[in-house]
């Protein structure tokens, strides 16, 4: 008995631990190809937040699809926008990087009221920022992506967190977690009982990069690392339901922003 109770927790580590990173190495997977996938979608809707955060929506709902029908893989897609909307998700545009000039030194006034960087005829184009980027470097869109993984696995979700998040105490002497600041990404998915993954990508620009498109998304704001505001596991019954919009209606003003969530062409044809 006394050999039991002493290799048991180690036992339970080892093999929960493992069964837990081959849960973290499919998400790693899934979350390099939605990130992929909302970049390219980036690329062609000039460089729009939102839009990435629904083609990355549509892409990292097989991490919550469990049945081939249509009503789960609706399910899935509700649960990734709800921890977008949450703050699990946090998508990130690292070039063109809105915070600096960059916009407002290749603007060519083609867009009233909008800061624009050119997508056309860049072979002749020889703009160049006081930083020393280029219009063609500022034409390459570059996103990392930082999600909030559940942590599904019993006793290894709260052993994580233990050992990542604590700080000394007279409870706990000697303990050093890994990330201190209280206000970072990764510490907020660990006290959720979520891990956090990070994923790049690059892509060329399609379309000319907006400000205001890369200023659309709906995720919280993150000055200093997540904020967040819901649950750290949701079920169907506990996400809005985001209503379809008909892709072959007319629509005026801009489409972009009018696709909500399940409408996959974000250019409508007039008819």
């Amino acid at each position: 008995m006394v050999e039991f109770i002493i290799v048991t927790p180690v036992v339970l580590l080892l093999l929960f631990g493992a069964l837990q990173f081959a849960f973290l190495y499919h998400a790693k997977t899934l979350l390099n190809y939605a990130t992929f996938e909302a970049a390219r979608t980036g690329a062609v809707s000039n460089a729009r937040v939102s839009e990435m955060e629904n083609a990355f929506a549509r892409s990292m709902a097989a991490i919550h699809t469990h049945n081939p029908t249509s009503d789960d893989v609706m399910c899935a897609r509700e649960i990734v926008y709800k921890e977008i909307e949450s703050g699990f998700v946090h998508i990130e545009v690292i070039n063109p990087d809105p915070t600096s000039n960059i916009f407002m030194e290749l603007d060519d006034g083609s867009v009233s009221g909008d800061l624009v960087i050119p997508n056309n005829n860049l072979m002749y184009r020889s703009d160049v920022s006081t930083t020393g980027l280029t219009i063609q470097d500022a034409n390459l869109l570059k996103i990392r992506v930082s999600y909030c993984y559940p942590l599904y696995v019993p006793y290894i979700d709260r052993v994580l967190g233990i050992m990542l998040t604590n700080v000394e105490s007279p409870s706990c002497p000697g303990c050093t977690g890994s990330f201190i600041s209280t206000g970072s990404f990764e510490r907020a998915c660990l006290e959720n009982h979520r891990f956090p993954l990070h994923a790049q990508a690059i892509v060329r620009m399609q379309s000319p990069a907006m400000l205001s498109a890369v200023n659309s998304g709906v995720s919280p704001t993150m000055p200093n690392g997540a904020t967040v505001t819901g649950e750290p596991f949701y079920q169907c019954g506990s996400v809005a339901d985001h209503s379809v919009i008909n892709s072959k209606a007319v629509i005026t003003g801009d489409i972009t922003t009018k696709t909500k969530f399940w409408t996959l062409d974000t250019r409508i044809e007039s008819e």
